[in-house]
């Protein structure tokens, strides 16, 4: 297992990760609206020269915005360029969500699913990429207004999914911080899906239990995201459940942490890989 971090590739990125002691990069390309697959694209030499210099991998490609919100051909297309980019990369996994039409239940969402997500399937399935999606469901605490931007969030959804494109490209990036919350038992996860995880985020959380009590689920600011080791997650418990899953892949930090944003980040990362490197 290599040890990652999530963030845009550029020549000075690759540096800053072998200096910060980290294997790799998940590469967080964004989605549509942003220039990075762009930048991506156009740098590739430049950066794969640095990725050979200071031997650090790319574990995944990360596409953080929802196909279904788009036109199909379009999110199609996107995701070809994201193969493409990971196959230059040396690299297997895609990472994404899978978007959903707010005005319209899971039910009627599926449809544009399969519409989109069939292609993209076949498609990595001969290129011998696997998509992983993300359990990230949207903006859905805070009292509102909620905007759902993923139907890959949870094991009863994510056996609608799989039934809906049965194929085995589609995956799961596993990440315990958003089960935790959510109230899923994220080591059962591990249990019942390992041959479909195909990428890890490591991201801890931090429950308030008093404002839970007065707001409940619906409520705001009852949890955010940490630093792995410095919130809830069980971290040796979830190593025993990864290492029981046969899970050969890689994990990576998605940092979250606000209190190490601005001219901490590299702190923080720096505290997330201490937590992580003894089990890896």
């Amino acid at each position: 297992m290599r040890l990652g971090y999530l963030m845009p590739l550029s020549v000075e990125n690759v540096a800053t990760a072998r200096r910060l002691g980290y294997d790799a990069l998940e590469a967080n390309v964004g989605w549509l609206d942003t220039p990075r697959m762009d930048e991506l694209e156009h740098d590739l030499p430049a950066i794969k020269e640095a990725l050979a210099e200071h031997k650090i991998a790319v574990t995944a490609v990360a596409i953080y915005g929802g196909a279904v919100e788009v036109p199909a051909q379009e999110a199609i297309a996107y995701y070809r360029r994201a193969m493409k980019a990971a196959l230059a990369l040396d690299c297997r996994v895609v990472a994404g969500m899978t978007g959903r039409d707010n005005t319209l239940t899971i039910e009627e969402n599926l449809p544009l699913f399969v519409e989109r997500f069939d292609p993209i399937a076949r498609m990595a399935g001969d290129l011998g990429v696997r998509i992983a999606f993300e359990p990230w469901p949207g903006r859905v605490t805070g009292y509102g207004p909620y905007r759902w931007t993923n139907m890959a969030t949870c094991p009863a959804l994510y056996d609608r999914l799989f039934e809906a494109v049965p194929h085995p490209a589609l995956g799961i990036e596993y990440d315990a911080s958003h089960y935790y919350w959510q109230g899923i038992d994220h080591l059962q996860v591990w249990r019942d899906y390992a041959e479909r995880i195909y990428h890890v985020h490591a991201k801890d959380i931090l429950i308030d239990r008093a404002l839970l009590k007065r707001g409940g689920v619906h409520g705001a600011d009852w949890w955010r995201f940490v630093i792995p080791g410095l919130g809830v997650i069980d971290w040796p418990a979830l190593f025993e459940a990864i290492k029981a899953s046969g899970y050969a892949g890689d994990m990576v930090v998605e940092h979250e942490d606000r209190t190490y944003y601005g001219n901490r980040w590299n702190e923080g990362l720096t505290l997330g890989l201490k937590t992580l490197r003894p089990f890896v």
